[in-house]
């Protein structure tokens, strides 16, 4: 449906140019209200997968109950703009403008989609007010945050975005991306950065005890509770608690956490004094989680009440840029710790970029610190390095292929490796010296767009 409509309607390349650069929700409209087009943001945001959403009006939405409310204003010469209330518990604002086309005539609607609560908290921030005041909280943002791909320079300017709010984030992301280094982020640059930060691994304390080191207890509360103690969830009052590996807490506590994010309170073990709490929550997790809530094994409630900001990090091998400038700084690291001085010879750097680093940024300081205590020389060869980059190395030397199949896969990492680092499609046939069209058909015809988070 949504490509007829762009054949009859629409320039493809000049819509794909616009999607690809919306950082937010964006839906396109018949002219009855009928969605034909939503981007994955819109799920994101909503927390309704997009089959549900995609074919339907608002009104039929909310006859299915997916809407529970909806509030429209219309004005003469104004866009229109609409509250809903989901049944996800989600508010969202929509601002809806007719395109026209040559004629003068209504084709469709496109429409901006936002969390409601989200732009309440935004519209009082500072960093806001010009472009300049953005790009040096950015920078200020970015302080031990190593990377300068476009993915990555996105990521940091969503970080801005959300860090001075109280909203609640959810940051998504393979093992070893950096959550970690980004909730750090979020709170070095709130408005909480002189309160504590906790980092709390949900998956690393035993299930007996994750319960009182969380809420605490008081004395006596069970055998050996001789005094009375605070739970990390106190210790951090005024500040933030990262909710590492989400997805790895109890059922059990899983309820007792959504009560304290709601009610901003908490009772400690033994106890019956309820005690106020001022803490800003940021989970992370790299399961699926709506997989785990239909296994029975996450809450769905806790999961959408988790859900508001959903910041998902892109792996390694979609951010090859920032793989030089991660492989200095840990090198540096490394030979600060071990008071030597390695360096990473061009050929080594090379096959750092054509590896795909299923364990990503954590892989990548490993191998660099068992690179610099196992290598005698000076300089890192490649002769030094792992089995896997052998292998590969010498599949991509040595092993005879298809000629089609080698033109393919150049095509794709070098189409890639434009988009990431010029950050659009016009931009990255600019520099590979083609036309923006045999880009966006090539990216059709090796399935990229969705890779690469285009059009989702």
């Amino acid at each position: 449906m949504f490509t007829e409509i762009l054949n009859n309607k629409f320039k493809q390349d000049d819509l794909i140019s616009i999607i690809e650069q919306m950082y937010e929700g964006f839906i396109l409209s018949y002219i009855d209200g009928r969605i034909f087009y939503a981007n994955q943001y819109v799920e994101d945001i909503s927390g309704i997968p997009l089959k549900k959403i995609i074919g339907k009006t608002p009104n039929e939405m909310e006859k299915e109950g997916l809407i529970i409310e909806q509030t429209t204003r219309v004005k003469p010469n104004f866009p229109v703009t609409i509250i809903q209330k989901l049944k996800t518990g989600k508010e969202v604002f929509i601002i809806s403008k007719p395109i026209y086309d040559e004629k003068g005539s209504i084709i469709c609607f496109a429409a901006n989609y936002r969390n409601l609560m989200d732009l309440m908290h935004l519209q009082d921030l500072h960093y806001s007010k010009n472009n300049r005041d953005t790009k040096r909280e950015i920078e200020m943002a970015s302080d031990n945050w190593i990377g300068d791909s476009y993915l990555t320079h996105q990521l940091k300017e969503k970080v801005a975005k959300v860090a001075k709010t109280e909203a609640l984030v959810l940051v998504l992301g393979e093992s070893g991306v950096g959550k970690e280094i980004v909730a750090t982020h979020i709170h070095k640059w709130s408005n909480r950065n002189q309160k504590p930060f906790i980092p709390i691994n949900c998956g690393a304390i035993p299930e007996e005890l994750i319960e009182a080191e969380l809420f605490g207890y008081e004395k006596g509360a069970f055998t050996g509770a001789n005094s009375e103690k605070k739970g990390l969830f106190e210790a951090a009052n005024g500040g933030t608690v990262l909710l590492d590996e989400i997805g790895e807490m109890p059922l059990n506590l899983q309820v007792k956490l959504l009560r304290v994010i709601q009610e901003k309170k908490l009772t400690r073990i033994g106890g019956t004094i309820e005690r106020s709490l001022d803490v800003r929550f940021i989970a992370a997790t790299n399961k699926n989680l709506e997989e785990s809530v239909k296994k029975g094994e996450f809450r769905e409630d806790l999961y959408y009440r988790l859900n508001v900001i959903p910041v998902r990090i892109p792996p390694l091998k979609d951010r090859k840029e920032d793989i030089i400038s991660l492989s200095n700084h840990f090198i540096n690291k490394s030979n600060k710790k071990y008071q030597v001085q390695k360096i990473l010879t061009p050929e080594t750097l090379q096959l750092f970029q054509e590896y795909d680093w299923p364990g990503n940024i954590r892989q990548l300081e490993n191998v660099i610190e068992r690179l610099v205590i196992i290598t005698e020389e000076t300089q890192i060869s490649p002769v030094y390095l792992p089995k896997e980059f052998k292998e590969r190395h010498r599949s991509t030397l040595k092993e005879i292929r298809p000629l089609k199949e080698v033109r393919e896969e150049a095509e794709i990492n070098m189409i890639k490796l434009a988009i990431n680092k010029y950050g659009s499609i016009r931009k990255a046939a600019k520099h590979l010296k083609v036309d923006h069209s045999t880009i966006v058909r090539k990216m059709d015809r090796y399935g990229m767009k969705e890779e690469l988070g285009l059009v989702k």
